[in-house]
């Protein structure tokens, strides 16, 4: 690696991206104040994430089938290779000549790829800048902070940032963005899985929703209790009282506006649901991700009664941290995410907006290529989907790894290497939210490092 020259080439893009960046927050005020006189909610469009936690083993979601590279990839996986004869086949050649199936339970998200609703970016992660095996061997290349940790790894894919103090890309996206909704009461950016890092901005807070439904301060439900004369009516009114009373300390009224206005707001975001088109598509029961997803499904279907024209979605999904037991566990995770994201798919098609909404997916990290005996460690790359009518699907996108132990791809104890960063990833979907490319310096700050910044799934 040309050290020199690649960090020349980097301070002169970082200039170039800098410059437009400092010029582009007042013109983007302009362009926000603009577009909201303008646009209504048919200009809607929203990012869904769903967040695999632990780390998928997307090396088995995702598994070369033809001839050579099966071989290489049942060697190195073992007792964990997925069969041949269980994969469905996917169309589409990697530049290496490699064919592609997905795992035997993902025959819905497989049906999606042929109906070019689905992509598949390949070997994406963690990165600072671009990384080979001689570099990170000889310890050139600048790496983001304590791989291979899943508290770290998932601190820095939601915020791309290194230092302590943090915040999400989608978070810092909605700073800039937020004011093209017209409802200024509802965050931009809606959690179905209480805090995350990569909805918080500066400026803007997610709003959480749990996916059973609209909760309300406390259990305290103070439409219902207004109708009756009970126990409920007495404590909802005994709250009232309280937050009415005059405050001489700050934090005492801010606690009562605070409270207040959450008791608005969840109010608003619950008749809006309710009064919204029920939605006849069925979601999978005892499945977590679907649950997230259907709620989810209803917040967009009252957009319009919210008033709001972009906004994001955080969904998680957990026990990805297969070390033991991998076989059983990952059958029964890949089905539960092919259900749910299926369900999800045909709610929004259902709805009317499938070409306005992009779900995809992220994950700590990809896990090791060799077994630990029943299970796998904690890697670094992976594979992931991106689904909805804007995407530009049935491809895979990125550079797929070579799966060979000892491989220019294997960093060591067969942990891939990325060819694709998160930053990218990222750009490339906000890109399609509507984010400015002036202000992607402020958004993705490692994303100067790279060539390319539009990966072209959307």
């Amino acid at each position: 690696m040309n050290t020199t020259l690649n960090r020349r080439h980097f301070l002169q893009r970082a200039a170039t991206l800098a410059l437009g960046s400092s010029s582009a927050m007042a013109t983007l005020s302009r362009l926000q104040l603009a577009h909201a006189q303008t646009a209504g909610q048919s200009d809607y469009k929203a990012l869904v994430c769903v967040f695999l936690f632990g780390g998928n083993d997307a090396f088995n979601m995702v598994v070369p089938r033809s001839t050579t590279e099966y071989a290489a990839y049942s060697a190195t996986r073992q007792s964990l290779a997925v069969p041949q004869n269980e994969l469905i086949a996917i169309d589409g050649q990697q530049n290496n000549g490699a064919e592609y199936g997905l795992h035997p339970a993902l025959a819905d998200l497989a049906q999606l790829y042929s109906n070019n609703k689905l992509a598949i970016l390949g070997n994406v992660g963690a990165l600072i800048e671009p990384t080979s095996k001689i570099a990170y061997q000889a310890k050139t290349a600048a790496l983001p902070p304590q791989l291979f940790s899943h508290n770290d790894q998932q601190n820095f894919l939601q915020s791309l940032q290194s230092t302590q103090k943090r915040n999400g890309w989608a978070g810092r996206a909605a700073d800039l963005m937020h004011s093209l909704n017209n409802n200024p009461r509802l965050s931009m950016n809606i959690s179905l899985n209480g805090s995350n890092l990569w909805q918080a901005g500066a400026d803007v807070v997610p709003y959480s929703v749990n996916p059973e439904g609209v909760g309300t301060i406390n259990a305290m439900d103070r439409k219902a209790s207004a109708t009756e004369n009970g126990w409920e009516h007495s404590r909802v009114a005994a709250f009232q009282a309280i937050l009415a009373q005059q405050q001489n300390h700050i934090l005492a009224r801010n606690y009562a506006e605070h409270m207040n206005r959450a008791w608005d707001l969840s109010e608003e975001v619950g008749d809006a649901v309710a009064a919204s088109a029920q939605i006849q598509t069925l979601f999978p029961e005892d499945n977590r991700l679907a649950a997230g997803l259907k709620m989810t499904a209803k917040l967009i279907a009252a957009r319009d009664s919210l008033n709001v024209s972009r906004q994001t979605f955080f969904v998680g999904m957990g026990d990805f941290d297969t070390h033991g037991d991998q076989n059983r566990r990952q059958s029964l995770l890949m089905s539960q995410l092919n259900d749910g994201l299926a369900a999800f798919y045909n709610a929004l098609e259902e709805l009317g907006v499938a070409d306005k909404v992009t779900t995809f997916t992220m994950s700590d990290f990809g896990r090791t290529l060799t077994s630990n005996g029943d299970g796998t460690d904690h890697g670094w790359g992976g594979h992931h989907f991106i689904i909805g009518d804007a995407v530009a699907g049935g491809r895979i996108y990125g550079t797929m790894p070579d799966l060979a132990i000892g491989s220019n791809d294997d960093m060591g104890e067969g942990r891939i290497i990325p060819t694709t960063s998160i930053d990218q990833y990222a750009a490339t979907l906000s890109g399609w939210f509507g984010l400015p490319g002036s202000a992607y310096a402020d958004v993705f700050p490692n994303l100067a490092n790279f060539d390319v910044t539009d990966l072209g799934f959307l």
